[in-house]
């Protein structure tokens, strides 16, 4: 069926009044419905396109601690993560530095080693979702922002859409950096706000050139407050600020929000960023890529004053 097809055959239930028991904001939740024999009753909303992508990989990461804290933390994690079938273990200083020559361990007192954690790319999970979604009998409309969720007098609820309005008797708001500003349709409140997030992209590392595997991610939140990574032979640095962090859109997402980009603040991420060089010092040898990206991300949080 076409979505053209998908969309005439909704507004048509709408003029029908018959209703729809699920509808979903985000795929992992319409996935989740098909799998429990929801799908044929599942409508997901997306307002503008699904992404499309290249690979993923395994290529493994250390969490480092600097602490005998951080350490009872990552053995807090370790059995979580044995619990849920992971392979993951902790490891010593020596084995980090067999498996990732390039990183400056000083401080550092033990990892959390998963060697089956990988790198994939966003638009692969979303379009592998959709189409598993698909599978289940859920109906995927692109192009189709709800404008509007209210309850009427016999307790459904009525969404409300660019393309006509649905009445249903459950709604999951999914709406990531959108979802705030969406529970205020039905006098709600999510305490939620979007941060930005560095990361920076480097030229080629020479030093990455002959190795015949990708170095393991390092996720350093002490010093680096974030990640390091080769990216293909490249070298990439992601900070999350702990401390000075940005938060940005504290009334509303803009709707037209699809990949927008925010200018880099220097200043702020300078002090993780000296610590990422120090940490691996074979990347400040080699030029940055491009300027540094800074994207914005959800985050629960207390809502702002």
């Amino acid at each position: 069926m076409s979505l053209e097809q998908e969309n005439c055959d909704v507004q048509k239930k709408n003029r029908q009044g018959r209703h729809c028991r699920r509808w979903r904001f985000g795929l992992r939740p319409g996935q989740s419905l098909g799998h429990e024999a929801w799908g044929e009753k599942t409508v997901l909303l997306e307002q503008a396109e699904l992404t499309s992508g290249s690979t993923s990989h395994a290529c493994g990461s250390f969490r480092l601690a600097y602490t005998e804290d951080e350490m009872d933390w990552l053995r807090h994690t370790l059995s979580v993560g044995r619990s849920l079938g992971f392979k993951i273990e902790l490891v010593g200083l020596e084995f980090i530095a067999e498996k990732h020559p390039y990183y400056n361990l000083e401080g550092v007192v033990g990892a959390l080693y998963t060697p089956d954690d990988g790198l994939v790319a966003p638009s692969n999970v979303t379009m592998a979702m959709a189409t598993g979604a698909r599978q289940k009998g859920v109906k995927l409309f692109r192009q189709f922002r709800a404008t509007n969720i209210t309850q009427n007098d016999a307790g459904e609820w009525v969404v409300e859409t660019e393309q006509g309005s649905v009445i249903c008797e459950h709604v999951v708001n999914a709406g990531g950096t959108y979802a705030r500003q969406m529970v205020k349709w039905s006098d709600l409140q999510l305490p939620m706000t979007s941060m930005t997030h560095h990361y920076f992209v480097t030229e080629d590392v020479p030093g990455f050139k002959d190795l015949d595997t990708e170095l393991p991610v390092i996720r350093d939140d002490k010093l680096a407050s974030g990640y390091i990574r080769m990216m293909q032979k490249k070298g990439r640095i992601g900070i999350y600020e702990k401390e000075n962090s940005n938060s940005v859109w504290h009334n509303e997402c803009p709707w037209e929000y699809e990949n927008w980009l925010f200018e880099a603040d220097y200043d702020r991420v300078m002090p993780w960023l000296e610590n990422s060089f120090e940490r691996m010092p074979i990347l400040p040898t080699v030029q940055p890529r491009r300027s540094p990206t800074v994207t914005p991300s959800a985050r629960s949080s207390h809502l702002p004053s």
